[in-house]
Formats: C-alpha cells, structure tokens, sequence
C-alpha cells in the first residue's frame, strides 16, 4: 500500500534565527560529535537561493562535483526510499532531512510505503544531508509536475567523488529496493487483494497447465542454466483466449506464487501518445530482475500497423527486443482478440516466443468447476453429471454465474428471511428442477474457454 502524506511543517524560520532541526524520517539518532558538528554546520549556513549555499558550508567548497539524473517517479522512489539503508551499509549517518523554501527551512515532503507491514518514508521533495567517514554528500530530490510527464531530479553532491557514490548507490538499490520480490502495478503501487491465490483456485487441463509450468516456472527457475547452454535469458508468452476464460485468474495466480518480482500492466498505465511509458516500465522490469512483466490487454497497443498504426507499437516492438538487454524478464501479454495483434510481434520469437491458446474445458474440467463452486449444496452425481453435459462450451465465468443463478433460485424457492445475520444459510438443495429453471433463465452465450473460480 502507498500512501501520499506531506509533511511540510506549517511554519519555518528565517535565515539567521536559532533554527529546529526538521523532523525528517529517517535523521539518526545518536550522532558522533563531528557528524553533530556537521549538522550544525547546514543549520547555520541556511541562507536563500534553496539551500545552496548550506550545501557548500556541509560539502566544505563550492566547486563541489555534482551527478544529475532525471528519472521516472517509480525509479526514484526505489532508489531513495533504500538510500538510509545504503548510507548505513557504508558506517554512515543521515545528518539532516529537509527542503527549503526562500529563506524557510521546512520539513521535507515525503511518501509512506507499506510492505509487509513495515512503513518505509521516501523523501520526494528535499535535501538529504550524510556523513560517510570523511566524506560529505548531499542528495536532492525535487519532482516536476509541470508538462505531461512528471519526472523526478535527483542531484548527488559530494566533496570527494559523486559519480562513484551514484554509481554504489544505484547499484545497492538493485538489489534491496522496496518492490524486489513484491507483485505492483506499473505506477509502483502495490498490489494488495483480500484472498492469496494459488494453483488450487484455478481449473486448468492438464496440458494447459504443463505448459504453463514449463514455459514460466520452469524458466525462471533454470534461467541460469538455460543461459549456460547458449539459450536466451528472456522469454514471452501470449495467453490467448475469449473473455471470461480465466487469463487474468492465471495472472494472479503466478503473481502469489511465483517468487519473483512481477509487474502487472493495465492499458491505463501506457498512455496512447506517450511512447515512452514502455521505456519506463521496461527501465523498472530490468531493474528488479529476474522479473515478470504481465501486459494484460495487449491488443489495445498493439494492433496491427495497417489497421491503427499507433505510434506505440513500435516502442513496444524495440523495448521487447531492441539493443537494451532483457536478461531475466519473463513477459506475458494476455489478449481476446490475437488476430488483430502485429504480426512482427505475435510470430517473432525473440518478442513472444509461444502463443498459448486457452481452450476448451473437457467434462473433467467443468466437473471439477461445478462441484467446487456448488461445494455449500448439495447436488445428487446424477444432477452433477446432467450439469457437466449441458454446460459444454460454458467458460468459467459463465460457469459460476450459472452457479451464483442457482443459488438465487434456490434461497428464493427457499422464501425464507432473516435479519440475523450470524443466522446460518438454509440447506441448499439443487435439483433437476431449479436446474432447468436456471439454465432457461440464464441463456448463457456459448463461448469456449478455460474455467476459473473464486474461493466461497
């Protein structure tokens, strides 16, 4: 969970006056005296012109190096909200958090991240001031929210070598940033649901399953050895099938277990005349990797060039594969509609290495699904099997409507009311009756497709 909180104080003090220190989230306690004579020293430098020249009293010059770098929200985020613990994994200290404002030294604006149920603050607005045995660096971080793209600008300033400590930095945060291992969406926020889900919740054939398992699982789980043997490091996969058929079901289930990083990606997430939002998700997918990229919708930006020609096609074509490596990413696409998708990417290996259509349920299937879905009634083998014959063709979702339809009858045949809400359910009874009754009502469309369920 993320939640936005500003925690600019309501008032400052001007250059000159005793100053507070700033609540900053993440200021260590306890400092060694030369690094509390170093935090004196910003708060008596405050002066205007955003801290500048505070900067150069900490920094101790005012030819200090400087390292620019203007980076997505996301990207910023993982590395700032890992940046106390980097400090610290080289025996330093936070010294100060704050911004300025003119002549005002406030609290910096800061964002809490939930996961795991540990709070972590990411400073996105203001200066973070360290001491590192000897050497003094400041980071900056001011996000712009002018123009279409909002962007972050991180500046590093140290006294000795900022290019070194961005390039330690950025490489600490590879490896220990918040969404590593984490399921999130592509705006970075985590995906959080009421029920963890698993292989269980979902009726797949078996073939379909294997196949499954071998093209992700079993990749993930080898890549170092399938990279040994001269096979590439990445992989797509197209889970094609009608609506209904369980293809986001199955994008959960392998968010919840698979142990990996896993992006999930919702036409909301690329907008139509910004191209370069692939650029960004796929930045982020390489750097939490090994990582799943799940593209839900893919023919929304990706029909064929002669029929739209949307200009994001082709920065989604160069991102899969293009000069920037892949190594480690496993991307799936979901699609309804896979004869509109371009060619050069649902026939090009290297992009979507296997398309997998979603097929039919077999009797076993739609069994399985009707017996775990009616699992709270009671419903004699010959009404089951009458249920399993006449649903041929039925996907999942149409299958638990089907079920939800004979629930409804049955209560209503039932006519009995409570407003005690601890009461237990009536005994459900399904028979060949309501069994008519609902399907008559129902007039399901009949679409082929793979069978999902939600737990009761």
């Amino acid at each position: 969970m993320i939640d936005h909180v500003c925690t600019r104080s309501l008032s400052g003090q001007r250059a000159g006056e005793d100053l507070p220190r700033p609540a900053g989230g993440g200021v260590d306690e306890n400092l060694p005296p030369e690094t509390e004579a170093a935090q004196r020293s910003v708060e008596l430098a405050l002066i205007p012109a955003a801290g500048r020249r505070a900067v150069a009293v900490f920094l101790g010059r005012d030819d200090y190096e400087k390292q620019e770098t203007v980076a997505t929200p996301v990207m910023a985020n993982l590395l700032m909200e890992c940046l106390p613990a980097f400090v610290h994994d080289l025996a330093g200290h936070v010294v100060l958090i704050t911004q300025f404002q003119e002549d005002v030294m406030l609290n910096a604006t800061q964002m809490i991240v939930t996961t795991g149920g540990i709070a972590r603050s990411i400073v996105v607005q203001g200066y973070v001031f360290m001491d590192l045995r000897g050497e003094r660096v400041v980071v900056s971080v001011r996000r712009e929210e002018e123009g279409p793209d909002v962007v972050s600008r991180l500046v590093v300033r140290s006294n000795r070598d900022a290019a070194r400590f961005s390039r330690q930095w950025t490489v600490f945060a590879r490896e220990h940033n918040y969404l590593r291992g984490q399921a999130f969406f592509a705006d970075g926020k985590i995906i959080e649901r009421n029920q963890a889900y698993s292989w269980d919740d979902i009726v797949l054939p078996e073939e379909t399953r294997q196949a499954v398992r071998l093209h992700v699982e079993g990749f993930l789980r080898n890549v170092t050895q399938l990279r040994a043997l001269g096979v590439k490091a990445r992989r797509g996969l197209i889970l094609a099938g009608p609506p209904g058929t369980g293809k986001t079901l199955l994008g959960k289930v392998l968010a919840d277990t698979l142990r990996c990083s896993f992006m999930w990606v919702t036409p909301r997430h690329i907008r139509p005349w910004r191209p370069t939002d692939f650029a960004h998700v796929l930045d982020v997918a390489r750097f939490i990797a090994p990582s799943v990229l799940f593209l839900e919708d893919v023919d929304v930006f990706a029909e064929q060039r002669d029929m739209r020609g949307d200009i994001c096609l082709g920065e989604l074509m160069n991102q899969l594969d293009g000069a920037v490596n892949n190594e480690e990413i496993l991307t799936i696409a979901t699609t309804n509609r896979l004869e509109v998708i371009e060619k050069a990417i649902r026939n090009r290996p290297g992009r979507f290495d296997r398309v997998l259509h979603i097929g039919d349920m077999d009797d076993d299937c739609r069994r399985r699904l009707l017996e775990r879905i009616l699992a709270k009634a009671e419903v004699s083998p010959e009404d089951m099997a009458h249920l399993v014959s006449v649903t041929k063709g039925y996907t999942g979702a149409q299958l638990e409507e089907l079920a939800n339809t004979l629930y409804m009858f049955c209560l209503d045949k039932c006519a009995v009311a409570s407003d005690d809400e601890d009461a237990s359910p009536p005994a459900i009874l399904i028979s060949r009756p309501v069994i008519t009754a609902a399907l008559e009502e129902f007039r399901v469309e009949r679409k082929t497709g793979l069978g999902f369920t939600t737990t009761r």
